[in-house]
């Protein structure tokens, strides 16, 4: 009988596990993923990972946004700190195309928000303008949004929203030029018109800080119909950090 393809493939990993152990992104101890039967991440080890801080309190915006009937709710995974492990993690997802950590974000996410009786209909990131995805070749937030589909089963539409017009980086504005900066900088996708009307929706981002970019997402769904509009990100980051 010929091996199982899967079992195969785990075996070959496990041997070169063991002469060449994966190396945490952060610390670069050596990852021993025999050790625990390979339930184990091969890109942060579990010290690194037990120092992730993680976000349990509201934003501070979030209350008044709902009043407004802009957002139904807010969730981030952990707080965004400089020079810390989550720093490290958002780098090589943002930047090195790193999809595992992103999948990683994202289930931290969908574990938090699955203990809600919602049905979800759709999970959409929050997309980059065209130019920038045509350099980057990726959008971080896509693999955030696979994660949480991983846990939740609900569909990602990553191309629901488009961005239609450049805006650049939001890191030295303040919260009102932020707010001004992505003022009208989205649109629905006509081809998704139909699916948003009386949708439950999750909008995703890698980080948020006052929120003005993924707030202007939601409202964008809002305009369009949709019913629930959670907006989440795998880290919040105050205003005074540089995410």
């Amino acid at each position: 009988m010929l091996p199982n393809l899967s079992m195969l493939k785990n075996f070959v990993n496990g041997i070169i596990d063991f002469i060449l152990p994966p190396r945490c992104l952060h610390c670069e101890a050596p990852i021993d993923s025999l050790a625990n039967n390979g339930n184990v991440l091969k890109f942060i080890c579990p010290a690194c990972y037990g120092r992730l801080e993680r976000f349990t309190e509201p934003h501070p915006w979030r209350d008044e946004l709902i009043s407004q009937g802009v957002i139904d709710n807010s969730v981030s995974a952990f707080w965004f700190r400089e020079g810390t492990e989550i720093q490290t993690l958002m780098h090589e997802m943002k930047y090195g195309k790193m999809k595992s950590v992103g999948r990683l974000f994202g289930r931290e996410i969908g574990n938090s928000i699955s203990k809600n009786v919602i049905k979800w209909d759709y999970i959409i990131p929050v997309p980059l303008h065209k130019a920038r995805l045509r350099d980057r070749t990726y959008n971080q937030s896509e693999f955030i949004a696979e994660g949480i589909g991983d846990v939740t089963k609900v569909p990602v539409l990553p191309d629901a929203i488009t961005r239609t017009r450049f805006t650049g980086t939001q890191t030295k504005l303040n919260k009102q030029q932020r707010k001004e900066n992505v003022k009208d900088a989205f649109s629905l996708n006509p081809k998704h018109t139909g699916k948003i009307t009386g949708k439950n929706i999750i909008v995703v981002d890698d980080v948020i800080t006052t929120g003005a970019t993924i707030i202007e997402c939601a409202q964008t769904l809002k305009n369009a119909g949709a019913d629930m509009v959670w907006i989440c990100s795998a880290a919040y980051a105050e205003l005074n950090i540089k995410a």
